[in-house]
């Protein structure tokens, strides 16, 4: 075969290799990686949350929007928040449990209102990794877009308890 050939399909698999390397990029987007302090208000979409301690915000745009906060300086907690994208909220309740929670201790359900918006709360505890976690899945759906919150943390940090279950985080 002549030479032709070989640098011509080489030429032809460098563009598809960039063009599937274009494509995975622009389907797993991180769109930006922030140092928040501690107790700064942090806007993103329409919500805003604070934080007790530096955290790291990673904001992420794929499918659907995705907001992970976790610890700057030490281990202790994490948070993803999402945009649930469905234009109808799903009714199957359990549905939100058994995504988050393997092997809950002593599992509640509850609702709590805050600033006019209404919120279902599960929470747990559950040990993993031989760590005492407290869970909480918080879900808002009487309103668009519908949020979803999932955080963790580890049960002997009392300051966390304090924080979380009191809500602080949440400064809409």
């Amino acid at each position: 075969m002549p030479d032709g050939f070989f640098s011509g399909l080489f030429h032809v698999m460098k563009v598809l290799i960039c063009f599937l390397f274009l494509l995975g990029s622009l389907s797993n987007t991180i769109l930006s990686q922030t140092l928040v302090e501690p107790n700064q208000n942090f806007v993103w979409e329409s919500f805003s949350f604070r934080f007790p301690e530096a955290v790291v915000v990673k904001e992420e745009s794929t499918t659907q929007k995705k907001l992970t906060v976790y610890p700057a300086k030490r281990d202790g907690f994490f948070m993803v928040v999402r945009i649930l994208p469905w234009s109808e909220p799903v009714t199957e309740k359990n549905l939100w449990t058994e995504s988050v929670f393997q092997k809950p201790i002593n599992p509640k359900q509850s609702e709590k209102k805050i600033f006019g918006k209404s919120f279902q709360v599960y929470e747990a505890d559950q040990i993993r990794n031989q760590n005492a976690l407290r869970n909480q899945v918080w879900v808002q759906m009487d309103t668009k877009p519908y949020l979803w919150i999932w955080l963790q943390w580890k049960s002997d940090r009392k300051d966390l308890n304090d924080f979380f279950e009191s809500n602080l985080f949440l400064s809409l």
